[in-house]
């Protein structure tokens, strides 16, 4: 039995045999055959090729539309119409002002399903058009999106090489023999171009990023990162992080949150955080990616590496912006994690997405009470299709599209979920919070990989701080109950305060007993909201379910199921129940201020360790040497007496750093060459003769200098200050301060700053005027 399955159309021309044929189109016409339902492609691709190709023959442009997934997250529907397809969006505030439209109604298209094998079925096909067909203008029709390899790499070679597209792309028009030969608009090499660079990363950028890996794999082996290549082995996407972020994850890894928005402006890559919150409702950084562009593939990959990062370990629940290609990695990663949208990115889109509206304040404002007001489903999708409905809506493309997707991001349908406190309304999750006063939108790749250090530093010293205030501190009760001294002792101080909020909530709250079945009691309690001139807003009725034998209680308002925090119509009915204890479930660890996390155990791997002894004695020292210069400023006295002492330890700490010097530098004197035993311990005896000779006169020179120069009425210190080799006195103080741990006492830092410069400048004074005198004394000697 023959196959009946339509296969894939020929195109009937000659086959593209070389790079100068990939340009455009060659001289004879090209014959496509129309697409027929049934007809099966291996790929999208595939099909986008074959539809945009008859497009270009017959002279229209093509759009996907209608795109359609299943319930795992895979295409499964979506058609290819022509680019004239739909009506245009009429602006009622500029109505006077009207701008040009290319939508006519078309209604030619092509309809595609996936089936699950993975093949693309043509299941539809329309091909009458309302409009005129022009193949000679069909390069500006938008069907023409292809650059091919041969023109990707001549573009990419020549950008590289400093040739301008201004000159690039009219030598592919005469080699094409035209612009209606070209298989792409004029516009798309520019395009193109704008991607490449953002895959490639310079030199020196390369050397900085891997630099920094390999110096903080060297502090920690723990810190993982990936790196993702073009087909060319430059770099294109990069994610890492540190053993600290990864150990964190294990406490708090059960809500995160992702943020791609933030772009470097320098190379218009996004810099894409995974963050969560710790015990004390701070931002914790889960990894950090460079990514060089924002489609699925890029996405899918990030999440992929990420979660190889963390184990395995899936989150519970995921919190992204409102991107297609995000969502759709988020489906194929984290298949069973909660997915919510930020609502945050959502409602700021309001004025872009609707400010053309004629009554867009009254929309604005219903809408704003839809979202944040509603307690119930019902009286969300009661208030939307009232505003629908009162003011026309129902073609807003926009509108519908966050309709469709209310699931996500509508509070009332995400409520009873857990995202640990996690805000609604603000941005306090993203890269802006994280990074705000570390890195903007001018920093080069270099400088947020220093100020990226610091900011991560910062963030550990607020916890320790937290840490240190939840520990040693105590916020005083306000009701004096016994449940709130029960969470006094457990909680942190910032999650305790967030409790307290609540109770004083309470305030507002009235309690209704509505009926009692056995063990088990309904209550209403009525809340009272108040605006922000102290006038009566609203009153919303709750409804609160305790069970007296098993201690659960639930509210409507899902306080605790969404942020992990016991609500104040909750509270107020276990005080009506005369409650003590309030269960350990309502008690969450990760809101704990007694349980400890292995990740703070793990040592900041931003802070360079080796310099940290050298850091910790510089800093005593300053300590010290302020309290020094505020006791020796009293009195000349005392001036003298430290000066005299600060210059006694000097002399000290250089002749026994010149003694080792000389002895190191002898023991490492080159031996002569074999066989020549007499002429190297001639050799010998001279270098050691000389050495001690240069020694002994630079010794009795500076011994001279220091006793004509000396400004301080006392008696010349039997220790010689010495000048070792051709460095000078300078150097040999710097490179031997840090052996001045013992005279911590006797120090001020004002002195060892200003103090410091005079000292080398009067040595350097001194060995500039007796380098003669020692030179002669040499020769004497």
């Amino acid at each position: 039995m023959e196959d009946t399955e339509a296969k894939p159309p020929e195109i009937e021309s000659s086959s593209v045999k070389d790079d100068q044929q990939e340009l455009g189109e060659t001289s004879n016409p090209v014959s496509v055959t129309p697409p027929e339902s049934g007809m099966v492609f291996n790929s999208e691709k595939e099909l986008h090729d074959y539809f945009n190709l008859y497009a270009h023959h017959i002279g229209f442009g093509i759009v996907k539309k209608s795109v359609k997934n299943g319930d795992d997250g895979q295409l499964k529907y979506y058609a290819l119409t022509c680019s004239k397809y739909g009506k245009r969006r009429m602006n009622v505030e500029n109505a006077l002002n009207l701008k040009p439209s290319t939508k006519t109604g078309c209604k030619a298209k092509i309809n595609v399903k996936v089936s699950n094998e993975g093949s693309f079925i043509i299941s539809g096909v329309y091909l009458e058009h309302n409009h005129q067909l022009s193949p000679r203008k069909s390069q500006s029709s938008g069907c023409k999106k292809k650059v091919n390899s041969y023109v990707k790499k001549r573009l990419g070679v020549n950008d590289q090489a400093g040739i301008s597209l201004n000159k690039d792309v009219p030598s592919l028009v005469v080699e094409t023999g035209g612009y209606e030969n070209l298989l792409f608009t004029v516009k798309d090499p520019r395009n193109y171009i704008g991607r490449a660079r953002q895959f490639r990363l310079g030199p020196d950028d390369v050397e900085a990023l891997s630099n920094y890996f390999v110096r903080m794999q060297k502090r920690n082996s723990n810190f993982f990162y990936a790196i993702d290549t073009d087909e060319e082995g430059h770099w294109r996407n990069v994610f890492w992080a540190d053993a600290r972020s990864i150990a964190a994850y294990e406490s708090f890894g059960d809500v995160i949150s992702f943020d791609s928005t933030y772009l470097t402006d320098r190379y218009d890559m996004p810099l894409a955080l995974f963050v969560g919150v710790n015990h004390h409702g701070q931002t914790l950084l889960f990894g950090c990616s460079l990514l060089s562009n924002d489609d699925t593939k890029s996405y899918i990959w990030l999440f992929s590496s990420w979660l190889e990062c963390m184990s395995g370990c899936h989150p519970k629940a995921i919190i992204t912006n409102q991107c297609k290609a995000i969502q759709a990695a988020v489906a194929k990663v984290f298949p069973h994690s909660h997915h919510r949208l930020c609502l945050w990115h959502i409602m700021r889109k309001i004025p872009e997405k609707l400010g053309g509206l004629a009554q867009y304040k009254e929309v604005e404002k219903i809408l704003k009470r839809a979202v944040y007001e509603s307690i119930e489903v019902g009286e969300f999708e009661e208030t939307w299709s009232k505003m629908i409905k009162e003011y026309g809506l129902e073609k807003n493309e926009w509108l519908n599209s966050l309709y469709d997707e209310r699931h996500h991001w509508v509070p009332v349908y995400i409520k009873n979920s857990f995202w640990a406190g996690m805000s609604i309304s603000q941005r306090s999750e993203s890269v802006d919070a994280f990074f705000n006063g570390y890195v903007g939108s001018k920093s080069s790749l270099k400088q947020f990989l220093e100020q990226y250090d610091t900011a991560l530093k910062s963030k550990i010293e607020n916890e320790s701080k937290a840490d240190f205030a939840s520990f040693h501190s105590i916020i005083p009760v306000i009701f004096d109950c016994y449940y709130e001294k029960q969470f006094q002792e457990v909680y942190t101080n910032d999650i305790f305060r967030l409790f307290q909020e609540e109770m004083r909530g309470m305030l507002y709250c009235n309690l209704v007993l509505n009926e009692v079945d056995e063990s088990i009691s309904k209550h209403h309690v009525k809340e009272v909201f108040i605006g922000k001139n102290g006038k009566y807003r609203r009153q919303v009725t709750y409804d609160v379910c305790f069970n007296e034998i098993e201690g659960e209680s639930k509210c409507s308002c899902c306080l605790f199921e969404f942020k992990g925090i016991l609500c104040r119509h909750l509270m107020k009915v276990l005080i009506e129940k005369n409650v003590k204890e309030v269960p350990c479930q309502y008690i969450l660890d990760r809101w704990r201020k007694d349980i400890k996390h292995r990740y703070t155990l793990i040592k900041n791997c931003y802070d360079d360790f080796q310099s940290n002894e050298q850091k910790l004695r510089y800093d005593k020292l300053c300590s010290h040497f302020y309290r020094v210069a505020e006791i020796g400023a009293i009195s000349t006295e005392n001036y003298d007496f430290f000066v005299r002492t600060i210059d006694e330890a000097m002399d000290k700490l250089m002749n026994q750093s010149v003694s080792k010097s000389i002895n190191l530098n002898h023991a490492n004197m080159e031996p002569m060459q074999e066989g020549s035993e007499e002429l190297q311990q001639a050799a010998d005896g001279n270098n050691r003769s000389q050495t001690h000779l240069n020694v002994q006169a630079k010794k009795k020179v500076i011994q001279e200098q220091k006793n004509e120069e000396s400004q301080i009425d006392l008696q010349p210190s039997k220790k010689k200050r010495v000048n070792p080799d051709d460095n000078g006195l300078i150097n040999n103080f710097v490179m031997h301060n840090q052996n001045m741990g013992h005279l911590s006492e006797s120090y001020g830092k004002d002195f060892l700053i200003n103090g410091s410069f005079l000292i080398a400048e009067q040595y350097k004074r001194k060995k500039e005027g007796r380098e003669d005198s020692a030179m002669q004394q040499n020769n004497r000697t």
